[in-house]
């Protein structure tokens, strides 16, 4: 399920905006390189060795950096931080049949949503549960 929600990203002693595209088929939280060092700078940490990600289109890419951000949704602020990979290969925007389609700052994929009991509703679109699932 996908579900497209404004959020707020906090970074060292920032804090900014960002459209999320929550979703459960994403393994991994992912924030693109050009918001992010707009936002915060090129302040991420590198990685021993990058991770490898396979795209919806088809294709693969890797990351080789990654931030500890906090994720605000709703004035609900996830604790502890998450960690998020900066992905240099996601652009801004896209052409659709014509249109220009603005792609999202930070993709929140399942390890997120299920570690912070993240809810998607297709009604109600996301909704935060406050406590976490310990077995």
């Amino acid at each position: 399920m996908r579900v497209v929600k404004e959020v707020r990203i906090r970074f060292m002693d920032r804090e900014a905006n960002a459209i999320a595209l929550f979703d459960t088929a994403s393994s991994y939280t992912v924030i693109r390189r050009g918001f992010f060092e707009k936002v915060f700078g090129a302040t991420w940490t590198p990685m021993p060795r990058p991770v490898k990600l396979y795209l919806i289109n088809g294709r693969f890419v890797e990351s080789d950096k990654y931030a500890a951000v906090t994720i605000v949704i709703d004035d609900v602020k996830l604790s502890p931080p998450e960690t998020v990979l900066i992905l240099d290969e996601f652009v801004e925007e896209i052409e659709f049949e014509g249109r220009r389609i603005r792609m999202p700052d930070i993709i929140i994929g399942a390890g997120t949503t299920d570690k912070y009991s993240i809810v998607l509703d297709p009604k109600e679109g996301v909704k935060v549960l406050e406590a976490g699932l310990l077995l």
